[in-house]
């Protein structure tokens, strides 16, 4: 598999290639992170300080949102979302970034680190092509990788895909923000996709089996 520093994609295979530079390679997959070499403890075997460690993830971070055309939003459609999300999650709200064109959502390993807010990057199209709920759901799910993320990895890391991480900050979003809107948000990425995100079915089949499972259990 591909490997991709820094960065978690989440629907991979709806972003056109064409979209993204050389540094910033797509996989027709979600990309996750995973166990793998931290930054932090790279630094710690080094005996470099952590000052230094927080030194070189801002500096790939500055690159990478340059080298993606990613430009900070202070307000608008996905800033007004994410703000009422990261409310429901009790948080502050995150960096939120738009690139271009893309469709696609990305979380930058790592960057609660910086300034305890976190980094998320939607592509343009996505905030067009989502109503509010669905977005809600989308960036539901991205703020489930912030409140999750330890900073074991960092922007300067491979990461890899992992399928179960998914499916957790699905339901970590559902049980915050509602089921309907992650649900709603699924639902829409098959639409874009033509029921073809193999992964978006795999993983409304498992929100939906869950929630059935838990309102069985609620008699």
């Amino acid at each position: 598999m591909r490997r991709i520093p820094g960065l978690r994609f989440l629907f991979a295979a709806i972003v056109p290639l064409a979209t993204v530079t050389s540094t910033v390679r797509v996989l027709a997959t979600i990309v996750l992170l995973t166990g793998i070499l931290s930054a932090q403890e790279r630094v710690s075997a080094s005996g470099l300080s952590s000052t230094f460690n927080i030194q070189a993830q801002t500096a790939c971070e500055t690159k990478m949102l340059r080298e993606m055309g990613a430009r900070e939003v202070f307000s608008g459609k996905a800033y007004e979302v994410l703000t009422e999300v990261a409310q429901a999650y009790v948080r502050v709200t995150p960096h939120i970034y738009i690139f271009p064109r893309s469709l696609n959502s990305v979380y930058i390993a790592g960057s609660t680190a910086v300034d305890g807010r976190g980094k998320i990057v939607v592509g343009q199209q996505a905030v067009r092509q989502f109503d509010a709920f669905s977005l809600e759901g989308f960036l539901g799910h991205e703020m489930a990788h912030v409140v999750s993320d330890s900073a074991a990895q960092g922007c300067n890391d491979l990461i890899f895909r992992n399928p179960q991480m998914e499916a957790d900050a699905d339901a970590l979003a559902a049980r915050t923000i509602g089921t309907e809107p992650v649900e709603a948000f699924l639902q829409r990425v098959l639409a874009l996709t033509q029921g073809q995100n193999w992964d978006a079915k795999q993983r409304l089949e498992l929100l939906q089996s869950s929630q059935s499972n838990i309102g069985r259990g609620a008699f």
